[in-house]
């Protein structure tokens, strides 16, 4: 995402040795690289994302302080995404990460989670950090290019899903390609509703890469199913992404506040996703459940792992379109509210003050 930063004129510093996976070398390279960045910069605030990044940059702190090479002291922030206490490892290892988050998130000044659902996980079900030291701070993105985007939708749909009929009913999904986003689920719906065979077009749009692409695709070739399935890659204009979907499925095992969702409902396109994570908190107050899918305010929630549930859900929205549009159109209005970048980078410098006042 660096094009992002560079598009503002920031050029990120960039640690190479900082992976995905964990490696003792590389891991103490960065921890290493982290400390020489921290004593140049002498920041106020340290602010860390993600696992292992959060990991090795507040301990990178935590060292500076306790040997003084800092001139002032550093506030610790950290933002939980998501967590991989649920879903990533074994009981074992999931237990020692949970042991490792309690002891940072003693020496941490404020903790971030991103939904209320997340807030429960890490304040009481792991009980990661008391509920004091806790703020609740939802995502927040620059919406409104994706309100058109259904304009020009025919083009979408050539240029990204390789669909010239626009009978054709084209679900995506959006995310890395990676076991925690559980892309089979995915391919085993499309495969359930080709076998089907009830009358109707379907084209399955998987947009992103990562380690597990080629699996995937021989999975799809397994089942059957590559013509209806396109892998299209990563993409940056992820408006012409959306208006090319009829609906966005997602099927983690585990997810914080999934980003593909909030910009589909910005969008006006009509999402599934399984009951995960901070979803239920986006899709909203479940109303009624109909064939194992439960109707929720701003969208559709099916069960982890169950692909049947998810070719229902799909089949639903394709022939209830005038019910979903009613779905569709609350949650644009909610996300448009609740995840604008005003919002968010008000919540941000309201945290910053409030850390740096203690």
């Amino acid at each position: 995402m660096s094009y992002l930063a560079l598009s503002e004129g920031i050029e990120p510093e960039i640690l190479p040795s900082l992976g995905r996976e964990i490696s003792p070398l590389d891991d103490f390279r960065t921890y290493r690289g982290l400390q020489k960045l921290i004593r140049d910069f002498q920041p106020d605030i340290i602010h860390t994302h993600t696992a292992k990044a959060g990991g090795l940059g507040r301990i990178a702190g935590i060292s500076l302080k306790a040997l003084a090479g800092l001139q002032k002291r550093a506030r610790l922030i950290h933002t939980f995404h998501g967590h991989v206490f649920d879903g990533y490892f074994g009981p074992r290892k999931a237990f020692l990460f949970v042991q490792v988050e309690r002891f940072l998130a003693k020496l941490t000044d404020r903790i971030v989670v991103i939904s209320p659902l997340q807030f429960e996980d890490i304040c009481h079900k792991y009980r990661i950090a008391a509920p004091q030291k806790v703020r609740i701070i939802p995502l927040g993105f620059n919406l409104t290019s994706f309100c058109d985007c259904r304009s020009f939708r025919n083009e979408a749909r050539k240029k990204c899903a390789r669909c010239e009929s626009e009978d054709t009913f084209v679900v995506g999904i959006v995310g890395r390609l990676t076991g925690i986003k559980n892309h089979r689920m995915f391919l085993d719906a499309a495969r359930v509703l080709k076998e089907r065979d009830n009358g109707f077009s379907f084209k399955f749009l998987v947009v992103g890469d990562g380690e597990l692409r080629q699996q995937l695709v021989d999975y799809a070739r397994k089942l059957e199913i590559s013509e209806i399935v396109e892998f299209a890659g990563w993409h940056k204009d992820m408006r012409n992404v959306y208006a090319a979907m009829d609906a966005v499925a997602l099927t983690s095992i585990n997810e914080g506040t999934p980003v593909s969702l909030i910009e589909a409902m910005a969008a006006g396109i009509p999402v599934v996703a399984s009951a995960v994570g901070g979803v239920p908190d986006l899709v909203g107050e479940v109303r009624e459940e109909v064939s194992g899918c439960r109707m929720a305010e701003r969208g559709i929630l099916v069960r982890s792992g169950e692909p049947l549930s998810l070719a229902d859900a799909i089949l639903f929205l394709l022939k209830s379109r005038s019910r979903s549009a009613k779905m569709t159109d609350r949650a644009r209005e909610y996300v448009l509210r609740r995840y604008s970048m005003e919002r968010l980078l008000g919540d941000m410098k309201q945290l910053y003050v409030e850390v740096l006042q203690d």
